[in-house]
């Protein structure tokens, strides 16, 4: 397949954002608005001490709370953050309305900083002990203990929990960012959270995974990514590995007895009644960012995320803050190499002997499509139901449990990276091409099952993030790719894809879907097996082909159907070359197998014929008066569909023109020495299957087969990357800020640009 002649347009995306009005029903604000069916201060475990609070070195959060819920300060202090940093006073886009159209289809409520009950009123005032200038020392572990264990915080379920703790937390993120430069509050966090890590994916490790673990990783995450959007790369770096002079200090465990053992490792007991920083993770000399990365690979790698609700819920938070820190991209005005993005370097720089067991494990999570566990202190359970409550297997496809889906949204960042040119590091890519069918492979480290997940994939294709996961194993894994062309029943995956295509033309499915689709689409057509057999397979009825009531056509007529609509629908309205090659490469593969053609496909090809060979004609003739090449995109848009009869002179037309007037004039002779007198359209198809048997051979000069490959683009990151991070802003629970997701400018303009587009005649 030649690479189109200029870039594809981005995808016309569902809206990102929508006002309420056009979707309210006769509920009430209140009732529409409603709280999910459990408390809003989620678990909570009472540490059990008695502290003489009339010491007035014990922060304010040490301190009874009081009653209600205390309203977080409105004060700035001098920001180091871009001024782009919005308030939730004020709405992103002129014209918004105070109700957002939020990832997980429901409606999210823009709200005052007094209307924000994400936390507790005890949990805000730890969180601005926290952020304000007091230093707390990394070995004042009642202080962290009591910070990070007393209550835990909330798990953001849905995009409204996302929105509150996103502004609840913007003015801290503020203070933070300036104050850690002195306190290094931030890099104790982070080591309290490394500790953590260590305790939880130690292989003795069982149970409830602690408060405190899930704390420490939740205000990590919910920091960074105020940092990661406001930051330079620089000043990032700075918060990761700032001051770390106060931890030289020796250290003073409260008590605790520490030893060396015969390895020369400090040797610690990790009580969980003494919230201690872990040794080894001081002594680490590598950067905390990449002990971060290091600690969260390997609790995905090695944690079973259904042993129990509270493991689920962590395991979630760390695909969560794996996503956040991989963000740095979705600031940035393009896909710019991985060298550009501060973790996204570290990742691949670092970790590259983790691509292929991070590959298994992330499409193995969306294969086992792991539900939460139901248990009834599950808030991730109880939201997940709420939110998405049992469907019949006669509605559309589900949506795929939180980690299921999660995990294939990493893989599919992770995999449509690029490196500056020359890198020998491996990618992602390559973890996708290494997979091998489990069966008959035993315990292959790479083995994952085919036939599931292709059963998977069938079942969930609607979603745009499953045709794209589709796209990348036909095209990098060849096994995968035999598996599904040497499948007996072709239908059940093609109709799917067809219905999609033929949705699109209405604006129900996805532009940036339908390219993908249309490639697909192509990959399959390169294989003449399966072009074969697609046009051997009859198809009943299909009540989403609204053109022509047809009661059965071969799989293979109904593609060239849907792909001739696909094409008049271009020319009409997008001229988008690259739909234009996709559909005529598909239709020239199709075509050395086609056969029985059904009399509606021919009527329609030959009606496509005529219409794209007058509109080629005045486009030349108006680029011959106007001195513009004859070969520029407006004119070739039309030049490789011509109606045979205007251009027998054509130099590159005349042989094939030849042969059309050569089996035209056969069988038209046949039918007029029949003589016959108002013939009926069975009399006319009855002379021409007679006359088909007496067809001379060698009567037509012979050309070699068309035969087109699918060769992608060398900088097709430029496409995949905005189309990815659109699939996670709207399919996360992590609330994106629409000013600062700049790599999805592009697509955000495209979606304006085919809402006002009309219709060429």
């Amino acid at each position: 397949m030649p690479k189109s002649r200029q870039s594809a347009p981005l995808a016309q995306p569902p809206p990102l954002y929508q006002t309420s009005q056009s979707q309210t029903s006769s509920l009430s604000i209140a009732q529409q608005f409603s709280p999910l069916p459990f408390s809003p201060t989620h678990q909570s475990r009472k540490v059990p001490r008695s502290l003489d609070t009339s010491n007035s070195d014990f922060p304010e959060f040490l301190l009874p709370p009081q009653t209600g819920l205390s309203s977080p300060t409105t004060s700035f202090i001098q920001s180091p953050f871009s001024p782009g940093l919005t308030s939730p006073y004020f709405s992103r886009r002129p014209g918004a309305t105070n109700f957002i159209l939020g990832s997980q289809r429901a409606f999210i409520q823009r709200k005052t900083l007094t209307e924000i009950q994400i936390f507790t009123n005890t949990q805000y005032n730890q969180l601005k002990f926290l952020c304000s200038s007091r230093t707390i020392s990394p070995y004042d572990s009642e202080v962290w203990e009591i910070m990070l264990g007393s209550e835990k915080f909330p798990t953001t379920n849905s995009g409204q929990d996302a929105y509150d703790v996103e502004m609840a937390t913007v003015s801290l993120a503020i203070e933070f960012a300036s104050n850690n430069k002195k306190t290094a509050n931030f890099n104790t966090l982070l080591l309290h959270t490394l500790s953590q890590m260590r305790r939880v994916i130690d292989p003795e490790f069982h149970g409830e995974i602690p408060i405190e673990a899930y704390n420490s990783l939740f205000l990590v995450r919910v920091f960074s990514k105020h940092f990661i959007g406001n930051l330079s790369r620089d000043e990032i770096h700075q918060q990761f590995e700032g001051n770390h002079t106060i931890l030289a200090e020796t250290p003073k465990f409260n008590g605790v007895e520490s030893k060396i053992d015969e390895n020369s490792r400090v040797q610690i007991d990790l009580n969980p009644k003494k919230l201690i920083i872990d040794p080894e993770v001081i002594q680490d000399t590598r950067p905390k960012a990449e002990q971060l990365m290091d600690g969260l690979l390997k609790v995905i790698l090695n944690l079973d995320p259904i042993l129990n609700a509270s493991t689920y819920e962590y395991y979630q938070e760390c695909l969560n803050i794996l996503l956040v820190l991989l963000s740095t991209q979705i600031h940035q005005p393009n896909a710019s190499p991985i060298e550009n993005n501060y973790f996204l370097n570290i990742l691949s720089s670092n970790f590259g002997d983790s691509v292929n067991s991070l590959t298994k494990r992330l499409v193995t999570n969306f294969i086992e499509q792991k539900a939460p566990p139901p248990s009834s202190t599950s808030v991730v359970y109880n939201a997940y139901s709420y939110l998405f409550p049992s469907r019949s297997s006669a509605t559309l496809p589900s949506d795929p449990p939180p980690i299921s889906e999660r995990s294939l949204l990493v893989l599919l960042l992770l995999s449509v990276q690029c490196r500056a040119p020359g890198e020998k590091a491996k990618d992602f890519r390559e973890g996708i091409r290494s997979l091998k069918d489990a069966q008959g492979m035993g315990e292959s480290d790479m083995a994952v099952s085919f036939r599931v997940l292709y059963q998977l994939i069938c079942r969930q294709l609607p979603n745009e993030e499953i045709c794209l996961i589709l796209y990348l194993l036909m095209i990098e894994n060849e096994e995968f790719r035999v598996y599904v062309l040497s499948r007996l029943d072709p239908e059940i995956l093609l109709l799917q894809i067809l219905r999609l295509l033929y949705d699109g033309v209405d604006g129900k499915t996805n532009y940036s879907q339908m390219y993908i689709l249309l490639t697909i689409l192509l990959l399959f057509s390169q294989d003449e097996v399966f072009n074969e057999n697609i046009q051997k397979i009859s198809i009943s009825y299909q009540p989403w082909f609204t053109e022509r009531l047809l009661k059965s056509v071969s799989l293979g007529g109904l593609t060239y159907l849907v792909l001739i609509r696909i094409i008049q629908f271009n020319l009409n309205s997008h001229r988008d070359v690259y739909f234009h090659n996709n559909c005529l490469a598909t239709m020239a593969n199709l075509g050395n197998s086609i056969q029985d053609i059904h009399s509606y496909v021919a009527q329609r090809l030959v009606s496509l014929f005529d219409l794209v060979a007058k509109r080629y004609q005045r486009s030349r003739e108006k680029a011959q008066q106007q001195g513009e090449d004859e070969n520029s995109d407006a004119v070739a848009i039309y030049g490789d569909l011509d109606l045979f009869t205007h251009f027998q002179l054509h130099p590159r037309f005349s042989e094939l023109i030849a042969n059309i007037d050569n089996v035209i004039s056969y069988f038209h002779a046949r039918i007029s020495e029949a003589n016959l007198k108002s013939p009926s359209a069975e009399e006319i198809s009855e002379l021409i299957e007679t006359a088909a048997r007496t067809w001379p051979p060698g009567r037509l000069k012979e050309f070699p087969d068309l035969k087109f490959q699918y060769e992608e683009e060398s900088e097709s990151q430029e496409f995949f990357c905005p189309y990815v991070w659109a699939l996670i802003y709207r399919h996360t629970w992590i609330y994106w800020d629409e000013n600062k997701t700049h790599i999805l400018n592009d697509y955000i303009i495209h979606e304006e640009m085919e809402a006002s587009s009309v219709q060429i005649v």
